[in-house]
């Protein structure tokens, strides 16, 4: 019976600090949303694909319609500016950071958006 306690003490143990853990983690991360330039959904693919290579960030989800792209990712691994350069990097402008003229030339034609001077 003494077995049987000290196990089942262990596992809810093991599951509270995994649980801890978790919530742990979750409270690190930031959310931020801001503009990012594009058209459609293949825009919408290389920008969320270019940021998801980078392992801090934990989740992107860029709208066609509103052009909002929010960013779930780690602020002690990688900074919001550095998560711009990204998406510039893959040729898109954002609200702080335009893209090289380069990258930008590189698109597809259905996916080079109007550019702001």
């Amino acid at each position: 019976m003494k077995t049987k306690k000290g196990i089942l003490s262990i596992v809810f143990a093991l599951v509270v600090s995994l649980f801890a853990l978790q919530v742990s983690a979750a409270i690190q991360d930031e959310t931020s949303t801001f503009k990012v330039y594009g058209n459609c959904d293949m825009c919408k693919k290389r920008i969320e694909t270019a940021l998801l290579k980078n392992p801090n960030v934990k989740k992107a989800t860029w709208d066609t319609k509103s052009k909002m792209l929010t960013v779930v990712y780690d602020p002690k691994m990688i900074s919001l500016d550095a998560i711009h350069k990204i998406v510039a990097d893959a040729g898109h402008d954002t609200d702080k950071v335009k893209a090289t003229d380069a990258s930008y030339k590189s698109l597809m034609g259905c996916c080079q958006y109007q550019r702001k001077s």
